[in-house]
């Protein structure tokens, strides 16, 4: 029975499965009963992918990369599995490849026909979103593959080369996947950073918020929760578990302003914070207005306050260390 259950959850992640076969996944994927038998299919899934070609393209010289599989979905109260209780994960991985790999052609890929987009960021920061609404945050160097389209797959993959910070949309029955080297990673949860440059021979793997599964030639190395890290030694092939505060480990992410769906009102405590200064509004129905924008650490005052006015329909002005928002405001 476990062996035909354990087939069945392989089937879906494959995206072979039939529309009564995934109408009984998601009905055991309801409970804990089966538990094992979904860890070990997506493990299973894991070791396929490896033997796999790698479908990216190298930036410049990098030839050195891993890759980490972190397959996410959110839980509701009552859950997929032991795992309902938490309600987003926080994953910085840092690490380097310390083997070499061939760098592949995506032309040459036979997934090629597939309409595939790419960003990639040589200097500074970029923030994008996917076509499933996850929003991420590229660090310079950094280079992400996506599919023009999510929707017919059980699986949400991309491959990351570089540096990135998700923020992963909700969806507990469509695993997210972030594709890099030989190491997997299987998180539950919504949120993570992945570090991938060259020029270090570990990975590390540190958990915030959530719950975190690593392996590596589909063995698993560690179940990481919160403030717990992985250091893994890609030539002595040995990990070392600690104890560290995650907060400390991606704070390098707090650079750069993200308002991804937030109000007017919201967004000022977020520029009184950084350019110390006092925001008055003089329209309370301005104080509505949503919007989604994203700055980098080096815009100044006057250039988010520019945005934001076209965004939003507000004026805004400044004087000495006073922010005025006047507007007609917004309806939403």
């Amino acid at each position: 029975m476990e062996h035909s259950i354990k087939q069945l959850f392989l089937k879906y992640l494959q995206n072979c499965a039939s529309q009564q076969e995934i109408d009984r996944v998601l009905e055991l994927l309801g409970s804990d009963k089966y538990e094992q038998e979904w860890e070990s299919a997506l493990a299973d899934y894991s070791s396929e992918f490896e033997k796999k070609p790698q479908e990216i393209e190298l930036l410049n010289e990098v030839q050195l990369y891993n890759r980490i599989a972190s397959r996410i979905s959110s839980r509701s109260k009552i859950g997929l599995f032991k795992w309902a209780g938490y309600a987003a994960a926080l994953l910085l991985i840092s690490f380097i490849s310390y083997q070499m790999l061939r760098p592949v052609d995506i032309n040459q890929s036979p997934k090629s026909k597939e309409a595939t987009s790419s960003a990639i960021k040589p200097s500074g920061r970029q923030w994008l979103k996917l076509p499933d609404g996850t929003s991420v945050q590229l660090n310079h160097d950094s280079r992400i593959e996506y599919p023009g389209t999510f929707r017919g797959k059980n699986i949400r993959e991309v491959t990351l080369i570089g540096e990135a910070f998700f923020d992963v949309a909700h969806d507990k029955v469509h695993p997210f996947v972030i594709h890099t080297g030989a190491i997997t990673t299987t998180v539950l949860g919504t949120a993570f950073n992945i570090s991938a440059y060259e020029g270090d021979k570990f990975i590390t793997v540190t958990v915030s918020r959530g719950k975190v599964m690593v392996q590596h030639d589909n063995k698993t190395l560690a179940v990481l929760t919160p403030n717990q890290q992985l250091s893994w030694n890609m030539i002595k092939q040995k990990t070392e578990k600690l104890q560290v505060n995650a907060e400390k480990v991606s704070e390098w992410k707090a650079e750069d302003l993200i308002m991804d769906d937030i109000t007017l009102d919201q967004a000022a405590d977020m520029i009184a914070n950084r350019f110390k200064v006092k925001v008055l509004f003089k329209n309370e129905r301005v104080k509505r207005c949503r919007f989604t924008a994203a700055f980098l650490n080096r815009n100044d005052i006057n250039q988010v306050m520019e945005v934001l006015s076209n965004i939003t329909g507000a004026t805004i002005s400044l004087q000495g260390n006073q922010l005025s928002i006047d507007g007609p405001g917004c309806e939403n």
